[in-house]
């Protein structure tokens, strides 16, 4: 019986990773494309600057040796990355500010994590699918325009060490990320 699911499942990771080897033919760049970012510059421009202002805390700490530079590209959002965006959008949102801006293993595996809890709160059943394609398809050695540390042009990039700077868990609680981009989607 084990074995009968260990083959469906594993035929059902590789029609994953095929799929996603697949679309990422398609663009390296991600593009800004759900509202109300299309439309309305001013919450454009203040998800940009959460990017920004995330991304200079996470490699500007006090012990940094350097490590200063911003991502090449500006901060886009795709939603929810070919899934759809019902409830958890700005699960989402939160989840590619921490993935534009790029760095260690262990700050994408807490970016993915907090998705996971997030995704939890709207609707338990998705949050394990979610956590799931994170894991797997946001890898930062795959070309595609959802992957991590998407906002710097030097593809494949890889993960960095970066010492000593808050955790994404501390930046995303001190930005009160949820909370304003939630806000930002109701009105």
């Amino acid at each position: 019986m084990f074995r009968f699911y260990f083959r469906h499942i594993q035929r059902g990771l590789m029609v994953l990773i095929i799929g996603h080897l697949l679309n990422a033919c398609t663009s390296m760049e991600s593009r800004l494309s759900i509202e109300p970012y299309i439309k309305d510059k001013q919450k454009r421009n203040a998800v940009e600057w959460m990017a920004e202002r995330y991304c200079r805390k996470k490699r500007n700490y006090p012990q940094s040796q350097g490590v200063n530079k911003q991502p090449d590209f500006i901060f886009t959002t795709d939603g929810c990355s070919r899934a759809p965006d019902v409830h958890w959008l700005a699960c989402c949102i939160v989840h590619d500010i921490s993935y534009w801006c790029g760095g260690s293993q262990t700050d994408r595996a807490a970016a993915d994590y907090l998705l996971k809890q997030c995704v939890t709160h709207q609707s338990g059943v998705m949050a394990s699918v979610f956590y799931s394609g994170v894991r797997m398809g946001g890898t930062p050695w795959l070309p595609t325009p959802w992957r991590w540390g998407y906002g710097w042009d030097d593809w494949p990039r890889g993960y960095e060490l970066l010492e000593h700077s808050p955790t994404v868990f501390e930046l995303m609680e001190e930005l009160k990320a949820n909370q304003v981009i939630e806000e930002q989607l109701q009105k």
